[in-house]
């Protein structure tokens, strides 16, 4: 059986006892005794190492294996390792290329392409496990710890994750500065591995640096201000604390204190502007100076051209504009109209209840329109007589003047 078969049923493995994993990666640990699991099931995934021993009966998945299923179902964890074995990796590379190095010269080349595939499946996963714990290490700074609620745990993850930033700070300086690339560039026989570790590592060191040095700064600026809230938040729990404790507490009035709290002697500040003097003679000279040291300024303000008009042709007829009356001026002039020749009085007031059209206009409004009219020089009205029908105030100094009634006439 060749290597694609041996994948193939080991994948068949894990497909048959798909629910027995998944139950011990939800649970941390499966048992014999649990009903789900069957003994023959357990003894294939132990013989395949997939199951590790964790008491008597009972077992938990392979570390690698659940690791694999925590970066595939995004399950965060607390204090996370971050970068925890990269600098080892990191270190594995150079015993790589020096062993495969000497493969080349000694001309065994079944070794020499083992230590290849070795190198590119160490480079390979470096270059994923960097870009994991970025991508972990972006996603904590986004969601500010949101995994953890008190301001206390949310500190320690912070200085936590600081030091596992800096720690791939440092890996990552050691690959581009280390001995893995100068290996790589000073020997000829290694040109198999450069390759694979300048499109994995070398060309994304950039900008893992600067994604890095971003996380790093938004980190630390996070650590101030939960330093910053500390204080504030210790004593808000402790007041939270003082009132559970006594419920009925009520504050006392200011006259209570023997002194003033220091809250309640200060006042907000006023907003205060300055501005000088100009007419103090003693600011004369100094206000000269300022004006002297200003720099000349061409004016903006332009002054519109002269228009002499435009030219209408001949045959261009004006436009008419109409103008609506509106519904009182309207009202007014029927009133007008309905003045008798004969000279007997009209009652404003009766005339309005009389239309049943003037409804929307009130009795009130409709007297004040006529008394306005009767308080305007115009031609239209200069033919008729006003009396005005008032009722007496009761205060004679009052100033109001209360109408009944306005009759109108045709002057004889």
């Amino acid at each position: 059986m060749n290597s694609p078969d041996l994948v193939v049923a080991y994948l068949d493995l894990l497909y048959r006892h798909r629910e027995l994993i998944a139950a011990t990666y939800h649970q941390g640990r499966i048992s014999e005794s649990d009903g789900m699991a069957k003994p023959r099931g357990i003894q294939e995934l132990r013989a395949q190492r997939t199951l590790v021993s964790l008491e008597q009966d009972s077992f938990r998945l392979n570390s690698s294996l659940g690791r694999h299923l925590d970066e595939a179902l995004q399950k965060e964890q607390l204090f996370a390792a971050v970068g925890g074995n990269l600098a080892d990796m990191a270190a594995r590379l150079p015993w790589l290329v020096d062993e495969a190095t000497k493969a080349y010269l000694e001309g065994r080349t079944d070794d020499l392409n083992d230590y290849v595939d070795t190198f590119d499946s160490a480079v390979y996963e470096l270059a994923d496990q960097i870009e994991q714990s970025l991508q972990m290490l972006r996603a904590l700074t986004d969601t500010q710890f949101a995994n953890v609620r008190t301001l206390a745990e949310k500190q320690r993850q912070n200085l936590w994750y600081i030091g596992r930033a800096e720690r791939l700070g440092h890996t990552l300086q050691s690959l581009q500065g280390g001995e893995v690339m100068r290996r790589l560039d000073e020997d000829a026989s290694a040109e198999s591995l450069r390759s694979v570790f300048r499109t994995q590592i070398q060309d994304r060191l950039p900008e893992w640096r600067a994604t890095l040095l971003e996380i790093t700064e938004i980190l630390k600026t996070y650590l101030y201000r939960l330093r910053q809230v500390e204080p504030a938040g210790r004593r808000l729990r402790a007041f939270h604390l003082f009132l559970r404790q006594h419920p009925d507490y009520a504050l006392p009035a200011l006259e209570e204190f023997p002194e003033p709290p220091e809250w309640a002697t200060r006042p907000r500040a006023f907003r205060l502007g300055a501005h000088p003097d100009v007419n103090a003679s003693a600011l004369d000279e100094p206000l000269a100076k300022i004006a002297a040291a200003l720099p000349n300024v061409a004016s903006t303000l332009r002054k519109p051209a002269p228009t002499i008009g435009t030219l209408v042709p001949d045959d261009a007829s004006p436009a008419v504009l109409t103008i609506a009356l509106r519904a009182h001026q309207a009202a007014f002039q029927r009133f007008l109209d309905a003045i008798p020749a004969s000279g007997h009085p009209l009652s404003s007031l009766a005339w309005k209840r009389a239309q049943p059209e003037e409804d929307g206009l009130t009795e009130t409004l409709w007297l004040h329109c006529v008394y306005h009219e009767t308080t305007l020089a115009r031609p239209r009205i200069s033919h008729l007589q006003w009396d005005i029908i008032e009722h007496p105030y009761p205060h004679p100094l009052s100033g109001n003047l209360i109408v009944q009634d306005i009759l109108v006439r045709r002057a004889s």
